[in-house]
Protein backbone atom coordinates (compact mmCIF):
# COMPACT_ATOMS: atom_id res chain seq x y z
CA UNK A 1 0.00 0.00 0.00
CA UNK A 2 2.92 2.39 0.49
CA UNK A 3 4.07 1.98 -3.13
CA UNK A 4 4.05 5.35 -4.92
CA UNK A 5 4.37 3.94 -8.45
CA UNK A 6 2.69 0.89 -9.93
CA UNK A 7 3.50 -0.04 -13.51
CA UNK A 8 3.24 -3.06 -15.72
CA UNK A 9 5.92 -3.96 -18.24
CA UNK A 10 5.69 -6.16 -21.30
CA UNK A 11 8.85 -7.98 -22.29
CA UNK A 12 10.57 -6.36 -25.25
CA UNK A 13 10.88 -8.45 -28.44
CA UNK A 14 14.32 -9.88 -29.17
CA UNK A 15 14.24 -10.47 -32.93
CA UNK A 16 16.89 -8.43 -34.75
CA UNK A 17 18.55 -7.53 -31.44
CA UNK A 18 22.04 -8.17 -32.84
CA UNK A 19 21.43 -5.61 -35.57
CA UNK A 20 20.33 -3.04 -33.00
CA UNK A 21 23.43 -3.78 -30.91
CA UNK A 22 25.64 -3.24 -33.97
CA UNK A 23 24.36 0.30 -34.65
CA UNK A 24 27.17 2.69 -33.67
CA UNK A 25 26.65 4.96 -30.67
CA UNK A 26 27.46 7.92 -32.93
CA UNK A 27 24.58 7.09 -35.27
CA UNK A 28 22.07 7.13 -32.40
CA UNK A 29 23.58 10.36 -31.09
CA UNK A 30 23.16 11.89 -34.56
CA UNK A 31 19.45 11.09 -34.38
CA UNK A 32 19.27 13.33 -31.32
CA UNK A 33 20.98 16.18 -33.19
CA UNK A 34 18.86 15.95 -36.33
CA UNK A 35 16.12 18.62 -36.56
CA UNK A 36 12.62 17.30 -35.88
CA UNK A 37 9.12 18.63 -36.44
CA UNK A 38 6.18 19.11 -34.07
CA UNK A 39 8.18 19.84 -30.93
CA UNK A 40 9.76 16.38 -30.96
CA UNK A 41 13.14 16.38 -29.25
CA UNK A 42 14.57 13.04 -28.17
CA UNK A 43 17.88 12.45 -26.46
CA UNK A 44 20.40 9.68 -26.09
CA UNK A 45 20.39 7.60 -22.92
CA UNK A 46 23.96 7.75 -21.63
CA UNK A 47 24.59 4.83 -19.31
CA UNK A 48 27.56 3.16 -17.62
CA UNK A 49 28.23 -0.12 -19.40
CA UNK A 50 29.81 -2.65 -17.02
CA UNK A 51 30.92 -4.85 -19.94
CA UNK A 52 33.16 -2.19 -21.50
CA UNK A 53 33.68 -0.12 -18.34
CA UNK A 54 32.73 3.00 -20.27
CA UNK A 55 29.83 5.39 -20.84
CA UNK A 56 27.77 4.12 -23.77
CA UNK A 57 24.55 4.99 -25.56
CA UNK A 58 21.75 2.80 -24.19
CA UNK A 59 19.39 1.08 -26.62
CA UNK A 60 17.86 -2.02 -24.97
CA UNK A 61 14.89 -2.03 -22.62
CA UNK A 62 11.92 0.30 -22.37
CA UNK A 63 14.19 2.92 -20.79
CA UNK A 64 17.22 2.26 -23.02
CA UNK A 65 18.97 1.13 -19.86
CA UNK A 66 21.47 -1.25 -21.47
CA UNK A 67 23.93 -0.73 -24.32
CA UNK A 68 24.74 -4.29 -25.39
CA UNK A 69 23.22 -7.73 -25.26
CA UNK A 70 25.66 -9.20 -22.75
CA UNK A 71 24.77 -6.70 -20.04
CA UNK A 72 21.12 -6.81 -21.15
CA UNK A 73 21.21 -10.54 -20.42
CA UNK A 74 23.06 -9.95 -17.15
CA UNK A 75 20.42 -7.45 -16.05
CA UNK A 76 17.66 -9.97 -16.78
CA UNK A 77 19.54 -12.79 -15.07
CA UNK A 78 19.65 -10.78 -11.84
CA UNK A 79 16.36 -8.90 -11.88
CA UNK A 80 14.08 -11.46 -13.55
CA UNK A 81 15.66 -14.74 -12.38
CA UNK A 82 17.68 -13.81 -9.31
CA UNK A 83 20.99 -15.07 -10.77
CA UNK A 84 23.98 -12.97 -9.80
CA UNK A 85 26.69 -12.55 -12.43
CA UNK A 86 29.93 -10.73 -13.06
CA UNK A 87 28.15 -7.57 -14.25
CA UNK A 88 25.45 -7.54 -11.57
CA UNK A 89 26.96 -9.33 -8.56
CA UNK A 90 24.64 -8.11 -5.81
CA UNK A 91 21.30 -9.71 -4.99
CA UNK A 92 18.26 -7.46 -4.75
CA UNK A 93 17.30 -7.10 -1.10
CA UNK A 94 13.67 -8.09 -0.33
CA UNK A 95 11.76 -4.80 -0.27
CA UNK A 96 15.12 -3.11 0.19
CA UNK A 97 15.80 -4.89 3.49
CA UNK A 98 19.54 -5.52 3.33
CA UNK A 99 19.58 -7.10 6.79
CA UNK A 100 17.07 -9.73 5.66
CA UNK A 101 19.28 -10.51 2.68
CA UNK A 102 22.33 -10.93 4.93
CA UNK A 103 20.40 -13.23 7.25
CA UNK A 104 19.46 -15.69 4.53
CA UNK A 105 22.57 -15.36 2.39
CA UNK A 106 25.50 -14.57 4.69
CA UNK A 107 28.08 -15.60 2.09
CA UNK A 108 26.97 -14.25 -1.33
CA UNK A 109 28.53 -15.75 -4.43
CA UNK A 110 28.51 -15.13 -8.18
CA UNK A 111 26.08 -17.75 -9.44
CA UNK A 112 26.65 -17.41 -13.20
CA UNK A 113 30.22 -18.67 -13.51
CA UNK A 114 32.49 -18.77 -16.56
CA UNK A 115 33.24 -22.16 -18.09
CA UNK A 116 37.06 -22.37 -18.35
CA UNK A 117 36.73 -24.58 -21.44
CA UNK A 118 34.82 -21.94 -23.44
CA UNK A 119 35.59 -18.71 -21.62
CA UNK A 120 31.86 -18.02 -21.50
CA UNK A 121 29.18 -18.16 -18.86
CA UNK A 122 25.52 -18.97 -19.36
CA UNK A 123 24.59 -15.32 -19.87
CA UNK A 124 27.20 -15.07 -22.64
CA UNK A 125 25.47 -17.95 -24.41
CA UNK A 126 22.11 -16.24 -23.95
CA UNK A 127 23.56 -13.06 -25.45
CA UNK A 128 24.95 -15.04 -28.41
CA UNK A 129 21.50 -16.52 -28.98
CA UNK A 130 19.84 -13.11 -28.96
CA UNK A 131 22.55 -11.60 -31.15
CA UNK A 132 21.78 -13.92 -34.06
CA UNK A 133 18.00 -13.89 -33.99
CA UNK A 134 16.84 -12.70 -37.43
CA UNK A 135 14.93 -9.49 -37.89
CA UNK A 136 11.30 -9.85 -39.00
CA UNK A 137 10.74 -9.49 -42.73
CA UNK A 138 7.98 -7.09 -43.77
CA UNK A 139 5.03 -8.45 -45.72
CA UNK A 140 4.34 -7.43 -49.34
CA UNK A 141 2.39 -4.19 -49.48
CA UNK A 142 -1.08 -3.87 -50.93
CA UNK A 143 -1.90 -0.58 -52.73
CA UNK A 144 -3.55 0.61 -49.51
CA UNK A 145 -0.48 -0.26 -47.42
CA UNK A 146 1.84 1.44 -49.94
CA UNK A 147 -0.26 4.60 -49.65
CA UNK A 148 -0.14 4.19 -45.86
CA UNK A 149 3.66 4.42 -45.90
CA UNK A 150 3.29 7.97 -47.20
CA UNK A 151 0.65 8.75 -44.59
CA UNK A 152 3.07 7.45 -41.93
CA UNK A 153 5.63 10.04 -43.00
CA UNK A 154 3.13 12.86 -43.49
CA UNK A 155 1.58 12.32 -40.06
CA UNK A 156 4.99 12.81 -38.45
CA UNK A 157 5.34 9.24 -37.15
CA UNK A 158 8.82 8.92 -38.66
CA UNK A 159 10.13 11.75 -36.46
CA UNK A 160 10.55 9.15 -33.70
CA UNK A 161 9.89 5.86 -35.50
CA UNK A 162 12.81 6.31 -37.90
CA UNK A 163 12.39 3.68 -40.64
CA UNK A 164 16.02 2.65 -41.17
CA UNK A 165 19.43 2.84 -39.54
CA UNK A 166 22.67 1.09 -40.48
CA UNK A 167 25.06 -1.11 -38.50
CA UNK A 168 28.76 -0.35 -38.27
CA UNK A 169 31.70 -2.66 -38.82
CA UNK A 170 31.18 -6.13 -37.30
CA UNK A 171 33.20 -9.34 -37.47
CA UNK A 172 29.87 -11.13 -37.98
CA UNK A 173 29.01 -10.90 -41.68
CA UNK A 174 25.25 -10.85 -41.07
CA UNK A 175 25.68 -7.78 -38.86
CA UNK A 176 28.35 -5.93 -40.84
CA UNK A 177 27.17 -2.66 -42.42
CA UNK A 178 23.60 -3.88 -42.71
CA UNK A 179 20.37 -1.89 -42.99
CA UNK A 180 18.27 -2.07 -39.83
CA UNK A 181 14.61 -1.42 -40.68
CA UNK A 182 13.56 -1.10 -37.07
CA UNK A 183 11.32 2.01 -37.17
CA UNK A 184 12.89 3.59 -34.10
CA UNK A 185 15.45 6.29 -33.38
CA UNK A 186 16.41 4.48 -30.13
CA UNK A 187 16.16 7.80 -28.29
CA UNK A 188 14.42 8.72 -25.06
CA UNK A 189 11.34 10.91 -25.49
CA UNK A 190 9.16 12.67 -22.95
CA UNK A 191 5.87 10.83 -23.44
CA UNK A 192 3.86 12.77 -20.90
CA UNK A 193 0.96 10.70 -19.57
CA UNK A 194 2.21 7.68 -21.52
CA UNK A 195 5.34 7.53 -19.36
CA UNK A 196 5.39 4.83 -16.70
CA UNK A 197 6.42 6.97 -13.73
CA UNK A 198 9.67 5.06 -13.27
CA UNK A 199 13.06 6.79 -13.39
CA UNK A 200 15.61 4.21 -14.51
CA UNK A 201 19.24 4.56 -15.55
CA UNK A 202 19.40 7.85 -17.52
CA UNK A 203 15.66 7.97 -18.24
CA UNK A 204 13.27 10.17 -16.33
CA UNK A 205 9.85 9.11 -15.08
CA UNK A 206 8.06 10.32 -18.22
CA UNK A 207 10.73 9.26 -20.72
CA UNK A 208 10.53 6.09 -22.80
CA UNK A 209 12.73 4.72 -25.57
CA UNK A 210 11.02 4.76 -28.96
CA UNK A 211 9.73 1.22 -29.39
CA UNK A 212 10.85 -0.39 -32.70
CA UNK A 213 7.84 -1.18 -34.87
CA UNK A 214 9.25 -4.11 -36.82
CA UNK A 215 7.30 -7.22 -35.96
CA UNK A 216 4.30 -5.10 -34.92
CA UNK A 217 1.91 -7.33 -36.84
CA UNK A 218 2.47 -10.35 -34.55
CA UNK A 219 1.84 -8.56 -31.23
CA UNK A 220 -1.54 -8.73 -29.56
CA UNK A 221 -0.87 -6.24 -26.74
CA UNK A 222 0.84 -2.91 -27.39
CA UNK A 223 2.71 -0.16 -25.53
CA UNK A 224 5.04 -0.75 -22.59
CA UNK A 225 2.26 -1.93 -20.29
CA UNK A 226 0.06 -3.73 -22.81
CA UNK A 227 -2.80 -1.30 -22.31
CA UNK A 228 -3.61 -1.13 -26.04
CA UNK A 229 -5.23 -4.07 -27.82
CA UNK A 230 -5.05 -2.46 -31.27
CA UNK A 231 -2.65 -0.24 -33.17
CA UNK A 232 -5.34 2.45 -33.33
CA UNK A 233 -5.60 2.42 -29.52
CA UNK A 234 -1.81 2.60 -29.19
CA UNK A 235 -1.58 5.65 -31.47
CA UNK A 236 -4.40 7.42 -29.64
CA UNK A 237 -2.63 6.83 -26.30
CA UNK A 238 0.46 8.77 -27.42
CA UNK A 239 1.10 11.93 -25.42
CA UNK A 240 3.97 14.29 -24.66
CA UNK A 241 6.24 14.59 -27.68
CA UNK A 242 3.90 12.29 -29.60
CA UNK A 243 0.80 14.43 -29.08
CA UNK A 244 0.99 16.50 -32.28
CA UNK A 245 1.39 13.44 -34.48
CA UNK A 246 -1.40 11.69 -32.55
CA UNK A 247 -3.75 14.61 -33.11
CA UNK A 248 -2.85 14.71 -36.79
CA UNK A 249 -3.68 11.01 -37.05
CA UNK A 250 -7.05 11.55 -35.39
CA UNK A 251 -7.91 14.29 -37.91
CA UNK A 252 -7.15 12.09 -40.91
CA UNK A 253 -10.05 10.92 -43.07
CA UNK A 254 -11.09 7.39 -42.22
CA UNK A 255 -9.68 6.13 -45.53
CA UNK A 256 -6.19 7.48 -44.77
CA UNK A 257 -6.25 6.15 -41.22
CA UNK A 258 -7.02 2.72 -42.66
CA UNK A 259 -4.16 3.07 -45.15
CA UNK A 260 -1.78 3.84 -42.30
CA UNK A 261 -3.02 0.86 -40.29
CA UNK A 262 -2.68 -1.37 -43.36
CA UNK A 263 0.93 -0.23 -43.74
CA UNK A 264 1.73 -0.92 -40.08
CA UNK A 265 0.19 -4.37 -40.43
CA UNK A 266 2.96 -5.24 -42.91
CA UNK A 267 5.81 -4.52 -40.47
Amino acid sequence: PEANTVAQRQTTPLFGAGLIEAIPDAAIAQNARDPKPDGVRGRTAMIWDPATQAMRVGRFGWKAQQANLTTFAGDAYLNEMGITNRFFPNENAPNGNVELLRRFQPHPVIEDTIDPATGKSDLDLAADFMRLLAAPRPLPQSPSAAAGANVFAQAGCAACHRPTMTTGISPIAALNRQPVNLYSDLLLHDMGALGDGIAQADAGAREMRTAPLWGLRVRNRLLHDGRAATVDEAIRAHAGEGAVSRDRYQRLPLSQRQQLLDFLATL
